[in-house]
């Protein structure tokens, strides 16, 4: 039995319960092998010595165990925890006081999934669900949000999670910010590249591709959650109030296994391409504070 398994059992063992037939390592084993591949339920039920019914309520009652531990794995950096990422992130893309890089990745669901199939269409024409990350220099998550349809666009999403309302009352210490792509909306606190149309001067050109080299590492964090947990490529499930479970869940078993144990990166998959909006310094109702911001910063790249 390996430390960090073992360190797993003793985080959520208190926590899982249900039927004693059961020991508390084949529910553990089986459920991160149902998250960790895409084999069907049967077959893992096979495999463990389970009914796949059994299984299926296994899989959900750990899955609800490890969401409700996701406050103590998942976490908004302190004042100095910050200070390290933004210096480390500094070192990196020459961007001073970054303390995150956020986006938002598709969650592919069966179209059996919800009775409002139409709404989980997402512009790839899939039936999903959006999960909307803030990862730090680490490819450690520091915020998760999720359970809006792959319709939503991210911007909405954004608005409507509580890490929005968050940076709205509180900000980021010592002025920092986070990076998002030009899906999000230019904030004091969240910075965004400039549109390009064409008249882009060379410190908005470099300070763009700087912001882009930094803002990688989310899409390297989607591609590290989804390639330990393959379940989350296509999430069979019917009943949808279950889904944002196992999601949060593989979220916070990331952030566990970073923490315990060193890990190999995966090559990203630029499955969530960029969208292109108006540039807000563009256009009228600006935000001046936000602008005059990235501009101070791209004069000194």
């Amino acid at each position: 039995m390996t430390i960090i398994f073992q360190k797993l059992i003793d985080e959520i063992g208190l926590i899982l319960s249900g039927c004693n037939k059961v020991s508390l390592e084949t529910k553990i084993l089986s459920s991160v092998w149902v998250l960790s591949n895409q084999e069907s339920f049967r077959g893992i039920a096979d495999r463990f010595g389970l009914e796949k019914g059994q299984l299926h309520r296994i899989f959900i009652e750990f899955c609800e165990s490890v969401s409700s531990i996701n406050e103590k794995y998942i976490t908004w950096p302190s004042a100095p925890r910050a200070e390290v990422i933004m210096k480390s992130f500094e070192e990196t893309s020459s961007i001073p006081n970054v303390i995150g890089c956020i986006d938002g990745s598709y969650i592919n669901l069966s179209g059996q999934a919800t009775e409002c199939r139409a709404s989980y269409i997402n512009r790839k024409g899939n039936s999903s669900m959006q999960l909307q990350a803030v990862c730090d220099h680490e490819m450690k998550f520091i915020d998760v949000y999720t359970g809006w349809p792959g319709s939503v666009h991210d911007s909405r999403v954004f608005k409507a999670s509580p890490l929005f309302n968050y940076l709205e009352q509180n900000g980021i210490v010592n002025d920092g910010h986070i990076l998002g792509d030009s899906a999000y909306p230019l904030q004091n606190y969240l910075l965004t590249p400039y549109r390009d149309n064409g008249h882009l001067n060379n410190y908005q050109k470099r300070y763009n591709f700087l912001q882009s080299s930094c803002r990688s590492v989310i899409e390297r964090t989607f591609a590290l959650l989804k390639g330990k947990f393959r379940r989350l490529k296509y999430l069979d499930m019917h009943k949808i109030e279950k889904v944002p479970d196992v999601i949060m869940a593989a979220c916070v078993l990331h952030n566990f296994i970073r923490e315990h144990e060193s890990s190999c990166e995966v090559e990203s998959d630029p499955e969530d391409s960029d969208m292109s909006f108006n540039d807000p310094c563009n256009s009228q109702g600006q935000n001046e504070k936000s602008c005059t911001k990235r501009d101070r910063i791209a004069n000194l790249l």
